[in-house]
């Protein structure tokens, strides 16, 4: 009789030892995942902080491509002008080489004149007054006298008025020529003023287009260094799906293998019992030697404390505070069918801080939740599960990938 309890316990060490090696397995997975959840985090957050410098530096972009084209305006502007300016330069070059040429012609007439004048004043003066009143007097008639005479007063006059003509001209073309070279002198000036303006703009938008370059280059660096973090972010997720799939896996093994020992520990207490009847002829009842098989609590597989309806409370806000009432009330009941089962630890805080089962305890959000008392918004759902309220059986969920059968409640899936 020693020697078959002592067998019988030595099947339940090894069926419980290779439940812990499984645990073990599916806490190192959760772990994986777990630390891959808060890469994948913090890829996201970098990310998003690329996608806001790749949007700011796009808008200094815009603002330097404007700022180059109203300056590039402002060039094309002042080189029509300049253009003008010196087409005016030009011509007033052309036309001082005009007037030069009139200067100097209308010296020649003049001076022509003046010679012209000296020869006949000194034909007038170098013959004797006498011999042009003899001509005047000579004439036969007296209107042939006056012809005469008047004749030699219009050659002075015309002489005088001539040489009077010639000189008014040549003042008139000096002054025209002088307003020229001054009018030539500004615009040299402005051609110089506006050269300058243009070769100032000119290198600031040279400084503009450096700085473009740099910002160009400073977005492609950001839009590769996105790419970069978008595909880590892909193979991160992808890691982390494979990991859920190990864990899902793991999962089905343990509550298979679970399943197995108990019905393994089913058969031979039945065996147990057969034999105890025959030698024994006692009738013991079948319901007792499986209470400690049942998934449901009770008073000897768990004691509540005071603090199991805050641990629980908080467990379901960080799990499921966003689910419907339905998913608060699953994620409590698999917390209790935990501490029923034999394969857990058998009470609320060992299932709740058993390694590697709840994501929200690796992460310490439960921690900061516990302390800051947010499990309250959930206290009433977390009381009904301790006082016997169940909806599922089930001693495992997870969020809903659709790769794990079970039953799916809100976002997760319970199995």
């Amino acid at each position: 009789m020693i020697q078959k309890k002592n067998i019988l316990c030595i099947i339940m060490l090894l069926c419980i030892c290779m439940v812990w090696n499984s645990q073990a397995r599916a806490g190192a997975i959760q772990d994986k995942i777990d630390s891959t959840g808060r890469k994948i985090s913090e890829l996201e957050r970098e990310l998003e902080a690329s996608d806001q410098n790749i949007s700011s530096y796009q808008e200094e972009q815009r603002v330097l491509e404007q700022d180059i084209s109203s300056e590039q305006e402002k060039i094309s502007s002042l080189s029509a002008q300049l253009d003008d300016t010196r087409a005016s330069i030009k011509s007033t070059k052309e036309e001082i080489t005009k007037t030069q040429k009139e200067l100097i012609k209308s010296k020649e007439d003049s001076a022509e004149q003046y010679e012209q004048m000296k020869q006949r004043i000194r034909f007038m003066y170098e013959n004797s007054m006498e011999d042009m009143l003899t001509y005047v007097l000579e004439a036969g008639s007296l209107p042939e006298a006056l012809r005469r005479a008047n004749y030699f007063q219009t050659v002075m006059n015309y002489d005088r008025e001539k040489l009077h003509e010639y000189k008014a001209t040549t003042r008139k073309i000096k002054q025209a020529k002088l307003k020229l070279i001054s009018d030539k002198k500004e615009l040299e000036e402005l051609e110089e003023e506006q050269t300058q303006n243009i070769a100032q703009i000119d290198a600031a938008v040279q400084e503009l287009k450096g700085r473009l370059s740099a910002k160009i280059a400073q977005i492609q660096s950001s839009q590769q260094l996105r790419q970069k973090y978008e595909q880590e972010l892909q193979q991160q997720r992808q890691y982390e799906k494979e990991l859920e799939r190990q864990k899902a896996e793991e999962d089905l093994k343990r509550e298979e293998e679970i399943r197995r020992q108990k019905e393994e520990l089913e058969r031979r207490r039945k065996e147990q019992e057969e034999k105890r009847k025959e030698q024994e002829q006692q009738q013991r009842s079948a319901s007792d030697n499986d209470s400690s098989a049942g998934v449901w609590y009770d008073s000897r597989s768990a004691s509540l404390g005071a603090s199991d309806l805050e641990l629980l409370s908080t467990l379901i806000y960080c799990e499921a505070g966003n689910q419907p009432y339905e998913g608060k009330l699953a994620v409590g009941s698999v917390v209790m069918n935990r501490v029923a089962s034999s394969s857990f630890p058998n009470s609320i805080s060992g299932v709740i801080y058993q390694s590697g089962q709840f994501s929200p305890v690796a992460s310490g959000r439960f921690a900061s939740a516990l302390a800051s008392g947010l499990g309250s918004q959930c206290s009433s759902v977390a009381q009904e599960v301790l006082n016997g309220k169940r909806n599922v059986t089930c001693l495992y969920f997870r969020v809903d990938t659709g790769m794990i059968d079970g039953l799916v409640i809100g976002d997760h899936v319970f199995y």
